[in-house]
């Protein structure tokens, strides 16, 4: 599908900033917003059930850290959504978060297993968690279940709020599998999960949105700060003119003064949380996704926070942009979450969308319905929670609401129109998700002190640095929601070794990730002054 002529000429550059784990309601639910058709929590009240006979209403009364991490794997987002399926269609209605966040406090990090050997895992784990149970009493938290529906006041989120009221906000914008964060980023970049719906680390080979563009000769540039989950894409860097395409956040910002910013860049967070001084690497950057497993209690040792940060990451990335406005006019900058992270949402996800096909041959869907964790029936027409999502250009008009159904493939969908508009959709997903450049409604930029100016909340962009090594730091085991990134950085070491990075040495997979990390950009530089 070809854009219009008018849009079509307008954007010459697409940049994608996916933070981490928070559903519409919980970040903008409470947002004043001027249009009717702002589906928020306003218009209340929303509850859940209490367990006890009662419910629980939504309050505009969350703080920036949470007691326990929710859950979000493939099961407890089923039942948080309450999804059944009645004569092959689905069905949902949002009313398990509180019971699934007073399971999540019982039992953290508790995940219920499918398949045919299901039930005989989960006897195990329940028999173990009474075991241990006898011996230092009942494991977590109790009473937690309401704190589910507690919702960020506008206040908590001023940059995200003053965007949404600047710019554009879509409404209906669901995670791409009712699932954890792989599945979902993976949709952004290639449109289907290969068949995951859990935190699966491995090498994945579908093809991407990054490779289509190359080959209708668009250029890419990703951009990081320490381990990104889009490592999971070897074909990515495994040749030296894909790998010179990743950069430091910094150099982003070099890019816009300069004017050479590629037809699309994708911007990934740090993931990586300041408590985690693993071994003998102690990295002094700090986490800026908004992951709620980098905001509990004990993240909070510097009077902010990964939350306060994810603020700042938002802001510097669209001052770089405010203040070049010669590059801002040609430039649609996306601002979303990748999942939304057990975090409640009143609006039940749709059914009856098209999947990308699951591409795993029988071998491999006959191991996963018997020994995995994911409920291999599931078909992937049933999208996941709401998660907010913003359009920003100076050809929106502030107030717009985009009230289309849309998830990440609507991504790949996206810069095919604008950039490769012949080229076959990656798969099902993409070829059915509406291109949303059609949100750009004015036919003249706004400039000036017509466009929000959130100056105040910006900082400088970061930098990859070499690690320190500390002479004496606490060595701890990695908590299990940062795991997958520390074995993927394990993965990326072994694939850049075999295609003969000379950075590359034998590294720890703990001890070395932040390292492998930096060695990964020093190679990048290589391969650009090449």
């Amino acid at each position: 599908m070809k854009p219009p002529e008018s849009e079509s000429a307008r954007i010459e550059h697409v940049i994608v900033l996916m933070l981490e784990n928070r559903s519409f309601d919980h970040m903008l639910g409470y947002l004043r917003h001027p249009d009717p058709r702002f589906d928020g929590l306003l218009s209340g009240p929303f509850s859940n059930p209490d367990g006890n006979g009662g419910k629980v209403e939504a309050t505009p009364t969350a703080g920036v850290s949470v007691q326990v991490e929710p859950g979000h794997t493939h099961d407890g987002v089923m039942a948080q959504i309450g999804a059944t399926r009645v004569a092959g269609q689905w069905h949902t209605d949002n009313q398990g978060f509180v019971a699934d966040y007073e399971n999540a406090g019982r039992h953290p990090h508790q995940h219920f297993h499918a398949g045919l050997f299901g039930p005989v895992f989960d006897r195990f784990v329940a028999l173990r968690n009474k075991v241990r149970s006898l011996f230092s009493g009942p494991p977590g938290v109790t009473g937690i279940g309401p704190k589910i529906m507690e919702c960020q006041p506008p206040e908590n989120v001023p940059v995200l709020s003053e965007l949404a009221l600047g710019y554009a906000v879509s409404t209906r914008w669901f995670s791409s599998v009712p699932g954890e964060t792989w599945p979902c980023r993976n949709y952004a970049h290639a449109a289907t999960s290969d068949g995951e719906t859990e935190c699966v680390i491995r090498p994945y080979y579908d093809k991407t949105i990054f490779e289509l563009l190359a080959e209708n000769g668009r250029d890419w540039h990703i951009y990081h700060d320490n381990m990104p989950q889009i490592w999971a894409f070897p074909r990515l860097y495994d040749s030296p003119a894909d790998h010179a395409r990743w950069f430091d956040l910094a150099d982003f910002a070099e890019h816009v003064a300069a004017d050479t910013l590629p037809a699309y860049s994708f911007i990934e967070p740090n993931h990586h949380a300041e408590r985690l001084h693993v071994g003998e690497v102690a990295d002094s950057r700090k986490s800026n996704s908004q992951h709620p497993g980098n905001n509990l209690p004990e993240d909070q040792t510097d009077g902010g926070s990964d939350f306060r940060r994810g603020e700042t990451l938002i802001a510097s990335i669209y001052e770089v942009l405010r203040t070049h406005p010669d590059v801002f006019e040609k430039t649609l900058l996306v601002v979303n979450y990748d999942e939304h992270g057990g975090f409640y949402d009143h609006v039940p996800p749709p059914g009856g969308i098209p999947g990308p096909r699951d591409p795993r041959g029988w071998l491999a869907r006959l191991q996963g319905a018997l020994f995995t964790r994911k409920v291999t029936a599931f078909d992937f027409t049933l999208l996941g929670p709401r998660v907010p999502n913003l359009f920003i250009s100076p050809y929106i008009s502030a107030g717009t609401i985009d009230d289309v159904v849309r998830e990440h493939a609507a991504i790949p969908a996206t810069l095919r129109a604008l950039f490769a508009p012949d080229a076959d959709p990656l798969t099902r997903r993409d070829a059915w998700a509406t291109p949303f450049h059609e949100v750009l409604n004015l036919d003249k930029p706004r400039r000036g002190a017509d466009l929000p100016d959130l100056s105040a909340f910006a900082g400088e962009l970061p930098r990859i640095q070499e690690p320190e090594t500390a002479a004496a730091t606490t060595t701890s085991p990695v908590p299990a929601e940062f795991e997958p990134f520390y074995q993927q950085s394990e993965l990326v070491a072994r694939h850049l070794r075999s295609v003969g990075e000379p950075e590359m040495r034998t590294l720890g997979r703990h001890r070395d990730g932040p390292r492998v990390t930096h060695m990964f950009q020093q190679a990048a530089i290589r391969h650009r002054s090449n």
